[in-house]
């Protein structure tokens, strides 16, 4: 009976955590940037390589595809951009995917 308690709280927390994490991102005062994930990949590959670099990011829906929001100072962008484009994905045939320069969506 402990540990279900146990895994309740504990995954409790995470949602909270999640629900203060993007309440932070979509707050207009808080610098962000919009990555437009390419179709066929999952967002929690960039979504991961992009906490070990130390950013915060949630999955957002664009348009016509997944995007991460990304908290990111004006003058971090480059930083950013080097870490996203040093992530390796496969396409639906496991070969590798190269990612073109990256480029926010304010930059479109």
């Amino acid at each position: 009976m402990v540990v279900i308690v146990a895994v309740a709280v504990s995954l409790r927390s995470l949602v909270e955590d999640e629900k203060r994490t993007e309440s932070q991102l979509r707050d207009p005062h808080t610098p962000t940037v919009t990555y437009a994930i390419p179709n066929g990949i999952d967002p929690v590959v960039f979504a991961v390589a992009l906490k070990k670099a130390g950013y915060v990011s949630v999955v957002t829906d664009l348009a016509t595809s997944h995007g991460l929001r990304v908290r990111c100072d004006t003058g971090d962008r480059e930083r950013l951009r080097h870490v996203i484009e040093g992530v390796v994905v496969n396409q639906y045939d496991g070969s590798a995917l190269a990612l073109d320069h990256v480029a926010f969506e304010d930059e479109r």
